[in-house]
């Protein structure tokens, strides 16, 4: 009994729910190789006797393990660690090697004068735009109701921000120290809501995330460099990449995420720079990569000496057991950059977007941000830098998680009812949008058209593919709506599949 306590050195903590304990515990255990792959684990009645918890507590720490990847259920044989699980020895001797390198070799290798990004039209709708006060309608990629937004709140912050930031003169060209204390907070943020061990100097703040990934890009691509994007992505990135004169190959995924199989083949015929995923939530198909495919990108990453650019664009939002970790978490890489930014929590006009990576690329990253911007909102980073240390951040995310879950629930339930089975709708484990792939009769591109004539507005499921190739499914965002403008959303849809079936 003991020996199973020391081997899960479970949280002590009171905020963390039981079965969370377990399987962090589990995690650490299987990452430190304290269990090793393929190990067998007690039974569900044995282990809840040893860590003196309910049997039921265990059964949902088995549940969502199996579900993350660590684990894996044999019928008639028990529980297991996944054998697909690389080997904390084989990580560990790659990871050293790769420090080696990383000692007489800069994580940037060559600093490229950035230019901004082109403005990505095609990923905006004017006529929605130009008819907000009418009866358009939108089935946006995941955009967060600003009309949710603790407005008072709000106000309140702002005012005091202004008064700070006219009182000790952070307005003036040149100030910094509101920029200081932002990535303060979101460094303390990242380290007790992600488990990333940064400070404020592992971050390089942006006005978004196309910005991020633009400046974290051009800092790493020359003209011919093998960037890897998933098949489905999102296309800001790969517009971007391409700008940069990068040549891009696609990698498969599946139902379990980015396919390592395909990226250590392509590996191998070309000599890769860096790799784009969203591993919590695949963007846009929502999937969530599992554990021993996150273990492999890793292990290939450090093997091959290729970057990983992770964008944790809804991080806050997993209605489905706890939220994985990102990779940039694991404490072993150094091959990870991570971009995040809060306009999922309060909407794009608060451009917050950040990127969390060694010391010596963040140097050279703020080197070329001055480029383009000598100094940010310093009213605005003073105000969110309060909004998140004093917990009101938070407590938004956790008024407006509830309500998102039910909109989500009411988009599955619209659809279900008015497609049936001409749909197949995965229930992804958070994220705010649903990927709905449509029987082949109905044509997605000219159900777009004719959503289009009824004032309803979606992208097809092309407009995610690098490939120009024809996808029969589309992204439906629900956060931005309530349940009663969700039903009417999902009659029109419902109204214009009728005129998009193949006859």
């Amino acid at each position: 009994m003991r020996t199973w306590r020391l081997l899960l050195d479970l949280d002590a903590s009171p905020m963390k729910a039981s079965y969370r304990k377990i399987v962090d515990g589990l995690a650490s255990a299987i990452r430190s190789g304290r269990l090793e792959p393929g190990a067998a684990l007690p039974g569900t009645r044995e282990l809840a006797e040893i860590l003196d918890v309910n049997r039921k507590t265990v059964m949902l720490a088995y549940e969502e393990a199996i579900v993350k990847g660590w684990l894996v259920s044999e019928p008639r044989r028990g529980t297991f660690v996944n054998a697909s699980l690389e080997s904390p020895q084989t990580m560990s001797q790659t990871a050293q090697a790769n420090r080696k390198t990383a000692q007489t070799e800069s994580f940037a290798p060559e600093v490229i004068s950035p230019a901004l990004p082109p403005y990505f039209d095609d990923l905006h709708l004017p006529s929605v735009r130009a008819d907000r006060n009418g009866d358009s309608m939108y089935f946006d990629n995941g955009a967060p109701d600003h009309r949710l937004l603790p407005q008072a709140v709000l106000h309140r912050y702002y005012r005091n921000a202004m008064k700070t930031a006219f009182k000790s003169n952070w307005v003036k060209y040149g100030n910094l120290e509101s920029a200081g204390k932002l990535r303060t907070a979101l460094a303390d943020m990242l380290r007790t809501t992600r488990n990333l061990a940064v400070t404020s100097d592992n971050i390089c703040l942006t006005q978004g995330t196309q910005m991020a990934l633009h400046l974290a890009a051009s800092a790493l691509i020359r003209p011919g460099d093998v960037v890897l994007v998933e098949r489905l992505s999102y296309p800001p990135a790969w517009a971007i990449f391409r700008a940069l004169g990068a040549r891009i190959e696609v990698v498969d995924i599946d139902q379990d995420g980015c396919k390592t199989d395909h990226v250590e083949a392509l590996c191998k015929t070309h000599p890769v720079r860096l790799i784009y995923v969203t591993p919590h939530h695949q963007f846009p198909t929502t999937v969530s990569m599992r554990a021993d495919r996150r273990q492999k990108l890793l292990l290939l990453a450090a093997r091959h000496h290729f970057t990983v650019i992770e964008e944790d664009y809804d991080h806050e939002y997993h209605f489905e057991g706890r939220p994985y970790l990102p990779l940039a978490s694991d404490p072993q890489q150094r091959n990870v950059i991570y971009i995040g930014s809060l306009s999922k929590l309060l909407g794009s006009s608060f451009r917050c977007g950040f990127i969390a990576a060694p010391v010596n690329l963040i140097e050279v990253l703020n080197r070329n941000l001055l480029l383009m911007s000598t100094q940010s909102d310093a009213v605005m980073q003073k105000m969110l830098a309060d909004l998140i240390g004093d917990g009101e951040l938070r407590k938004h995310l956790r008024r407006a998680s509830k309500l998102y879950r039910l909109r989500k629930e009411a988009l599955q339930d619209g659809l279900h009812t008015a497609f049936g089975e001409e749909i197949s709708v995965r229930n992804p484990e958070g994220g705010l949008a649903l990927w709905v792939e449509f029987d082949k009769r109905i044509r997605v591109d000219t159900l777009a058209k004719h959503a289009a004539d009824k004032k309803l507005f979606i992208r097809s499921g092309r407009q995610f593919s690098p490939q120009d190739s024809a996808v029969n499914a589309v992204r439906l965002g629900f956060a931005s709506m309530n349940p009663d403008e969700i039903g009417i959303a999902v009659k029109r849809l419902h109204e214009a599949s009728r005129l998009a079936v193949k006859k």
